[in-house]
């Protein structure tokens, strides 16, 4: 048993449904956080049975933030703040998760820079990468509700 087992996504991510984009916390150590999240029929962002572009594009975003979430929250125990997406570069999608799939969402950590962490983000199927980005993002003054 995983000690991220016991972690209700909801303590670490602000979001609620129906717009989550992950279930789970799979692994987090200082340069990598991993999520999971198994793409269900009725979801918003679902198209044709698939999740389109912007639900995986939403999943890094989600992924990255429960990185920061968990940080806050299980190590340095502060609130958790909202983030916010300040640029996207290099955002490629080799395919479309379909229904009942799980994303397998690595975040790697690569630096903080006054405030704006940089992070890579790659989506995987199985041992398939489905897409690949990177992502700065902020944290705003806000404490998650």
């Amino acid at each position: 048993m995983s000690p991220f087992d016991k972690i209700s996504i909801s303590e670490i991510l602000p979001q609620r449904e129906p717009f989550l984009f992950v279930d789970c916390l799979v692994h987090y150590d200082e340069r990598e956080t991993v999520t999971a999240f198994t793409v269900p029929a009725d979801h918003l962002l679902v198209e044709d049975g698939h999740l389109a572009a912007a639900g995986i594009l939403e999943n890094m975003a989600q992924s990255s933030a429960a990185r920061i979430g968990y940080l806050c929250k299980y190590i340095l125990h502060v609130p958790v703040r909202i983030g916010y997406i300040g640029a996207i570069r290099k955002f490629q999608v080799h395919r479309l998760p379909a229904v009942g799939e799980t994303l397998t969402t690595m975040i790697l950590f690569r630096e903080d820079v006054f405030g704006i962490s940089l992070v890579d983000a790659v989506v995987r199927v199985g041992d398939e990468m489905i897409a690949e980005a990177s992502l700065k993002t902020a944290l705003g003054e806000k404490e998650a509700e």
